[in-house]
C-alpha cells in the first residue's frame, strides 16, 4: 500500500458519498495504490450507517467508529494507526478540497521531491472560494500567529500528505481541528512543499469552526514555545514590559486624574499612549533587541496598530465572557487580557519586529 488518506467525518452524509467516489476516480486513474480510512465521530445524522453499507462494495475503505465527538486532529491520528501506507494524508469530507489534487501531492513525495506536501490556500495560484469576511479574517490571523513557528504559507490547510517515517517516534498530540502546524514543527522531514489549491466552501453541512476551536490553537500556539527557545524569553520578556507599562498606564491615570484635575477619559489616552511608548521602546530594545532608530517612525506605528487591535481584541472577549458565558467580569477581564497578550506578542514579533 502507497498511500493512506484519512478523512474525519462528523454528520457529513451529504458528503461523504460523493467524496468517496471521487476520490476512487482518482486512485485509479492515476494508479495510485491508496486506502481510504473514514473515522466518525458517531455522527447523528447517520454518516456511520451509510458508510457501514458503502464498505462492502469499497475494498479498500475502512472504517473507524468513534463513541463521541472528539475532534479532527485525533481523528487523524486514530486513522493513522491503522493505516498502512507508505505515505500518511488527510483530507475534509465537506468536498471543500480538491481531490483532483490528491495525484499532485502524492507524485511530490512518490517521486523524492518532497518528504512533506500541502494543499495550500495561500500558496501562488492557490484560492479560498465562498467565505465571508470573518471566516477569511480567523483564517488570516491564524496562519500570521502561525508565521512564529514556520514560514509555510497554509500552516491551516487539513489537506496534507506526509512520509510514515517523518513522524515515526514522534509525539504528535495537538488539540482541536488543526493538526498540520503541530506536524510542521514536530515532524522529521527535508524538503516541505505547497501545492496551490481552490478551496471551495461546503455546500452542504455545517462548519465545525467556533469560540472552542480558538482556544485550542491559541493553547497550541503556547504549547510549542518549548520547541523555540528564543521565542520564549522573548514572550516573558514580553509579557514583563507589559507589566511595567500597566503600572504606569494605572500611575499616570491616577496622577493625572486626582493629584493635577484632568478629566478621566483625557487621562486615560494620555496614560495609554505614553505607558504604550515605553513599552515600544523596551522591547525594542531589550526584548527584540533592535538598534532604536531601525525604522522607528514606521515600527511606531505598527505597534501602535497592534495595540489597538489588541485593545479591540480584550473587549471583545470581555464583552463574550461576560455575556454570552457569564463568568464573573473581573475573572473575564483576566482571561481576555490572557488571549490579548499572546495576540499582542505575537503580532509584534511577526510584524513590528
Amino acid at each position: 500500500m502507497k498511500l493512506s488518506l484519512v478523512i474525519p467525518t462528523y454528520n457529513e452524509r451529504k458528503n461523504i458519498l460523493q467524496l468517496l467516489k471521487k476520490i476512487q476516480e482518482e486512485f485509479k486513474k492515476n494508479n495510485i495504490q491508496g486506502e481510504i480510512i473514514v473515522v466518525d465521530d458517531n455522527s447523528p445524522d447517520g454518516t456511520g450507517k451509510i458508510l457501514d453499507e458503502t464498505k462492502i462494495k469499497i475494498k479498500n475503505l475502512k472504517i473507524i467508529h468513534r463513541k463521541g465527538k472528539f475532534g479532527l486532529s485525533s481523528a487523524v491520528l486514530d486513522g493513522w494507526k491503522i493505516a498502512e501506507g507508505e505515505i500518511l494524508g488527510a483530507m475534509d469530507a465537506d468536498l471543500s478540497h480538491p481531490p483532483e489534487k490528491i495525484k499532485e501531492l502524492f507524485w511530490e513525495i512518490e517521486n523524492g521531491k518532497a518528504d512533506f506536501a500541502i494543499g495550500s490556500r495561500y500558496a501562488p495560484g492557490g484560492e479560498i472560494k465562498g467565505w465571508g469576511f470573518k471566516r477569511k479574517l480567523m483564517s488570516k490571523t491564524a496562519t500570521l500567529l502561525a508565521r512564529v513557528y514556520t514560514k509555510v504559507k497554509d500552516p491551516m490547510t487539513g489537506f496534507f500528505m506526509i512520509k510514515r517515517t517523518c513522524i515515526k517516534d514522534k509525539k504528535i498530540n495537538p488539540k482541536g481541528f488543526k493538526i498540520l502546524l503541530e506536524l510542521i514543527i514536530k515532524a522529521n522531514y527535508k524538503i516541505i512543499k505547497e501545492i496551490p489549491i481552490i478551496f471551495n466552501n461546503r455546500i452542504e453541512g455545517k462548519s465545525k469552526a467556533g469560540t472552542k476551536e480558538i482556544f485550542c490553537y491559541l493553547q497550541n500556539l503556547i504549547g510549542y514555545l518549548p520547541y523555540k527557545k528564543k521565542v520564549i524569553r522573548e514572550f516573558f520578556k514580553f509579557a514583563f514590559v507589559g507589566g511595567i507599562g500597566t503600572i504606569i498606564n494605572v500611575l499616570l491615570l491616577y496622577i493625572l486624574t486626582e493629584k493635577v484635575g484632568v478629566y478621566y477619559l483625557l487621562s486615560a489616552i494620555v496614560s495609554f499612549l505614553i505607558a504604550m511608548t515605553s513599552n515600544f521602546i523596551l522591547n525594542k530594545v531589550w526584548t527584540f533587541k533592535e538598534n532604536i532608530r531601525l525604522n522607528a517612525k514606521k515600527k511606531y506605528f505598527q505597534f501602535t496598530l497592534v495595540s489597538i487591535i489588541v485593545l479591540i481584541v480584550n473587549l471583545f472577549f470581555l464583552y463574550l465572557f461576560t455575556e454570552i458565558f457569564e463568568i464573573y467580569y473581573l475573572i473575564s477581564q483576566v482571561l481576555a487580557i490572557g488571549i490579548a497578550l499572546i495576540i499582542n506578542f505575537f503580532g509584534n514579533k511577526i510584524w513590528t519586529f
